[in-house]
Parts: C-alpha cells; sequence; structure tokens
C-alpha cells in the first residue's frame, strides 16, 4: 500500500457520535503510521482539545481554520480532505474554491464520511434542510463514505449518489465490562438531550414514569443534560430517577458498566453508537428499529430492536428484560459482549484506508 496524507475536516466541538467516531478512527490510522491530520474551525477549536486529549499523545496536529482561505492553506499539504457533516462539505467546498483562485495549486482529492442523515435535523423545506440535501453533491467528483448500509441507501435512494460502506468502530480501551458486578437491584439508564428532539427525550422520560411505577425496586439514572436543561424543556423526572448531567466522554462508560439496560429510544439512529458501546460494557440495549442498528443489534439475541414511536413496543421489551431468570441476562449479555468485539477502531481505520488509498490512486 502506497503512503497518503489525509485530512478530516470537522467543525465540532466534539462528544457527539460522529465527532467520536472521526477522532477515534482518525488515532487508529496515526497507530497504522498515517499521516492524518485534522482540521477544526476556530469557534470549537479549544472544545474539541479539550474533548480528545488523546490526539496530541499520538502527535496527531488539529489545525484550526477561520474561513475558506485558512482551510485552504492547510489542505494544500494532503492528498485526501475529508468532510465529515455538511457544514463541513461547504467550509472544504469554499477551501476548494479560495485554491483555484490567481494560479491554482495542486487540490487534494476530496471525500465525505457521512455520519447521518442530516436532512432529518431539520424541518422539511427550511433554509437548513435544502442546504443539508445539498451536501451530498456539494463537493463534485468527491467520494462519499458511510458506516452503515442504512445511510448508503438513504443517500442513494434521495439524492442518487453511491457511498461506500466502511466499518463501524467503538473504542474498547474504555468500553469494556465489569463481570464481577452484583446482579441486583437491576439498573436502567438512559441519555436525555432535550436540545435533540430526534432523541426523543419526553418520550424516554415517560417510559422511565412507567417503569417507577410498575417496578419499585429498579434502579433508574440519565445522563446527558443538567436539572436547569431539563426544566427548561418542561421535563420533569420521576422522583426515584438520578440525573447524572453532563457526563465527559471518559464517563459515560463507567455509567454503562453500573447499568443493565440502555434505553435509546431515538425516532432512529443512523447507528445507534452509545448502544454499541453498551453492549461492550455489559449493558443490554433497546434501540430502535428505524435506521442502521442492525449492523450490531439482533433483537433477542443481544439487545432489543424495536419501534419506538410505539410505548407499548418499548414497555413490552423492557418487561421480557426485567422478568428474565438471571441466566437467561446472562446469555444475551454474553452474545452482546461477542458482537461488540467485532468493532474495533484498527478493523474501521483499515477499512477507510483501503478505500482511501484506492480513491488516491485512482
Amino acid at each position: 500500500m502506497e503512503a497518503v496524507s489525509i485530512m478530516f475536516v470537522l467543525p465540532s466541538g466534539g462528544g457527539g457520535g460522529g465527532s467520536n467516531s472521526v477522532a477515534q478512527e482518525a488515532m487508529g490510522l496515526a497507530r497504522l503510521g498515517v499521516d492524518v491530520r485534522l482540521a477544526v474551525n476556530v469557534p470549537n477549536y479549544s472544545k474539541f482539545l479539550a474533548s480528545y486529549p488523546e490526539l496530541e499523545a499520538l502527535k496527531i496536529p488539529v489545525l484550526s481554520y477561520a474561513d475558506g482561505a485558512g482551510l485552504a492553506e492547510h489542505l494544500a499539504s494532503c492528498q485526501i480532505a475529508v468532510a465529515t457533516t455538511n457544514a463541513s462539505v461547504f467550509d472544504v467546498a469554499n477551501a476548494r474554491a479560495e485554491m483555484m483562485k490567481g494560479e491554482p495549486k495542486a487540490a487534494p482529492k476530496f471525500a465525505y464520511y457521512v455520519q447521518d442523515y442530516e436532512p432529518l435535523f431539520y424541518p422539511a423545506n427550511s433554509e437548513r434542510w435544502v442546504k443539508a440535501g445539498q451536501s451530498y453533491t456539494a463537493l463534485k467528483d468527491a467520494m462519499l463514505f458511510a458506516k452503515t448500509n442504512w445511510l448508503c441507501d438513504i443517500v442513494y435512494a434521495n439524492h442518487g449518489i453511491k457511498v461506500l460502506k466502511v466499518i463501524p468502530s467503538i473504542d474498547h480501551e474504555v468500553h469494556y465490562p465489569n463481570l464481577r458486578r452484583a446482579g441486583s437491584p437491576l439498573s436502567v439508564v438512559a441519555m436525555l438531550r432535550p436540545a435533540t428532539p430526534r432523541r426523543a427525550p419526553k418520550r424516554t422520560v415517560r417510559i422511565m414514569r412507567a417503569i417507577a411505577g410498575k417496578y419499585s425496586d429498579v434502579s433508574m439514572q440519565v445522563f446527558g443534560a443538567s436539572d436547569e436543561e431539563l426544566e427548561a424543556a418542561g421535563i420533569v423526572l420521576p422522583a426515584n430517577v438520578k440525573n447524572w448531567g453532563v457526563l465527559k466522554r471518559s464517563q459515560v462508560p463507567d455509567l454503562l458498566r453500573s447499568s443493565d439496560l440502555f434505553l435509546d429510544l431515538s425516532d432512529y439512529q443512523a447507528f445507534g453508537r452509545t448502544g454499541l458501546e453498551g453492549m461492550a460494557c455489559g449493558c443490554i440495549p433497546i434501540v430502535p428499529v428505524l435506521g442502521g442498528t442492525s449492523e450490531y443489534a439482533v433483537h433477542g439475541r443481544n439487545a432489543f430492536v424495536v419501534d419506538t414511536r410505539s410505548d407499548q413496543e418499548v414497555l413490552s421489551a423492557i418487561d421480557t428484560f426485567i422478568t428474565m431468570t438471571p441466566a437467561a441476562r446472562a446469555e444475551l449479555r454474553q452474545a452482546a459482549l461477542e458482537t461488540s468485539a467485532e468493532f474495533t477502531v484498527t478493523k474501521a481505520a483499515l477499512s477507510e484506508l483501503r478505500i482511501l488509498q484506492q480513491f488516491a490512486g485512482g
């Protein structure tokens, strides 16, 4: 394989699933000896560095840019520039336009690592919805790739653009189980993000309230938002639900390790990283059937895959888990651990390296 230099363009402060994917897979590429760098816009730069201190230890350059001209300077020294969000697609497009001014400089090849189907983030026909849809064709001759078949299919269905499939990853350095943990009382944990409606925070609290009314001996916890954020969103937790607030990326695995069941009641998940991370921590996830969770979740074998729009279906899965024998829960946990072990950063990095090298040489 010939050497290739790669720059991921990530205008984000980090902490979300897509940012975690890009950061940890950039680290995976660096460990393979690949020349990999990250470009982060100025408003997010300091927060991004704080979110991923491991980048410095691996000597991965993290460069800041204020505008298209600044990003163009960084891109001039790499072979492939990889956009990672719909916003970054337009940042990269602006940088390419800057590189073509005056005496055109040798531009890198361009790719887009699709993390989600971002038109679903915004109201239909809104300005941001239109722009998100345009992002898939905004970089002429770009290669698109994604980590789930669902993402590949939905982009092709809506835009006629072929998207290559790579392997998803989770970081097993921090996501691992504690098999010595006591099995009782059962603990249920959920993530609440009221600022992200597609994550269905009010549905999640409604389900937890139903659990509290039926199973007084089940421990329940949430994370992802402060008490003040929940109050501002009109969300009132049941009295016996503990809110851990906004956790650092390194703190989430500790909570998953101490829990038995993780609720992801989102409308859909392009991948559902926390569900798979929960499996690696020995915590069985309930995940939405809509989206890309089928990459790892098999209903009744290593997870529960449900139509999250149906409270009855969600509660039925919870009842099934809570009323299982300890032996049956242990079998479910074993299957979850075995599945999660297949999704390593090294495998993901190698799958990306293969297509990027082929693209660079094509």
